[in-house]
């Protein structure tokens, strides 16, 4: 019998037996019946929805403190609507050989700690501080690499253009992590990814060539991401037309969306600090057109912390902060500038020459030893302390067209 003919009979069997000096239109057994029955039936929803919400907020609860170590951001943002898990479909790639160094090319009393500190990327070689050389055909050109768990994390761009992602396992054997995309930036731990596909922003844990704990938002009109900050993508947009040229901060973990607020007094950021919420830049100074070198709060709109106006250093030049947040290596005055950030903003004098200008390849070695590749081509070591030690490190089999990159260690 359907719902509605129930209804009905139900209706007419109770108006029978009620008392007939009554209307129905002012008491109606029936409808009260069937409304008692509603209530009943929309309470009984109710109370299991509350149980479910229950048990699921338990449990989540009791994954959350079985794995303390899934860094899972446990704000009020996302325990209701985690956010989305990017699933990349990744072609079948044939994976390459590790290739071994033939003895008086780059054995290993060439790259020894003492001489060569770091990996190097010579043309499309990655050739190890333990003396092998692994081929990398199918990346194109090498743009960025960093060590990473049994492996290293390679950014190359294919002739068809666009950057992409791949994991190289320390037995020469790769996958493709990402596509071609706009752009793609490496965290300093070795194991974080930002990179901006169309008009969306990811952000994304790498282990050993998979995607986990990804995170997504709406991508500004302009704006691509350059570095990390702790768990922040610092963002950095070009000047176009009349909008100048920005820097800002996404924090993926907040859950809210990304509405930039570019910061056009932030003529460059060098790098973070320690504590995962300051960068060292450089912002306009007040009067005068010479830039100031700034601690900058990357958690509040990079608003001014400090500043230190009395160094030298090209107003939109690179450079790169030590990991332990005590050295800067920038450019300025046509060499590179070795800055104690300790003294700088104390107001005292704490700079000194670091040797020839910087490029875009450089990597800390330690906490006060940099590498980096010179405008000239040449790899430079610079020892930092209070009279830096600056040398040329020869790298031998490279070519006039090669080129040299620097590999990130993982020292965080």
């Amino acid at each position: 019998m359907a719902s509605d003919d129930l209804e009905r009979a139900l209706r007419e069997t109770l108006a029978r037996a009620a008392d007939p000096g009554h209307a129905v239109g002012r008491y109606d057994p029936a409808g009260r019946a069937i409304g008692k029955g509603r209530v009943i039936d929309r309470r009984r929803s109710i109370v299991g929805a509350a149980l479910l919400v229950a048990a699921t907020a338990a449990a989540t609860a009791g994954v959350v403190q079985l794995n303390p170590d899934n860094q899972r951001y446990a704000g009020p943002a996302w325990v209701d609507e985690p956010p989305p898990e990017i699933v990349q479909s990744l072609p079948a790639i044939e994976p390459t050989t590790a290739v071994p160094v033939p003895n008086g090319t780059i054995g290993l009393d060439k790259m020894s700690a003492t001489d060569v500190p770091v990996d190097l990327v010579v043309a499309s070689q990655l050739r190890t501080t333990t003396g092998t050389a692994i081929t990398l055909p199918q990346v194109g050109t090498v743009t960025q690499t960093h060590q990473a768990t049994k492996g290293w994390l390679v950014v190359g761009v294919p002739p068809s253009g666009g950057s992409t992602l791949w994991y190289v396992a320390s037995d020469g054997s790769s996958v493709q992590v990402l596509h071609a995309v706009d752009a793609v930036v490496l965290a300093p731990d070795g194991r974080r990814v930002a990179w901006r596909d169309s008009a969306r922003l990811f952000s994304a844990i790498v282990d050993q060539g998979t995607l986990k704990d990804a995170t997504q938002a709406s991508a500004p009109a302009e704006g691509l991401p350059v570095s990390f900050v702790g768990h922040g993508v610092v963002m950095e947009r070009g000047a176009s037309g009349a909008e100048r040229a920005g820097f800002d901060v996404w924090w993926p973990r907040r859950g809210t969306p990304y509405k930039p607020a570019w910061k056009a007094s932030t003529s460059e950021i060098y790098g973070p600090l320690p504590d995962g919420r300051t960068v060292v830049g450089q912002v306009s100074a007040e009067t005068g057109d010479r830039p100031c070198l700034a601690l900058l709060d990357a958690v509040n709109a990079l608003n001014v912390l400090k500043t230190a106006c009395t160094l030298q250093l090209n107003a939109s030049g690179l450079g790169t902060v030590s990991p332990d947040g005590h050295w800067l290596v920038a450019d300025g005055g046509g060499r590179a500038r070795l800055v104690d950030l300790r003294l700088v903003f104390e107001g005292k004098a704490g700079a000194a020459d670091a040797g020839p200008e910087l490029s875009d390849q450089a990597a800390w070695a330690g906490g006060s030893t940099l590498v980096h590749v010179s405008r000239d081509g040449d790899l430079m070591r610079v020892k930092a302390g209070r009279e830096p030690k600056v040398e040329e490190v020869p790298v031998s089999g490279v070519g006039t067209n090669d080129r040299l990159l620097v590999v990130d260690p993982m020292l965080v």
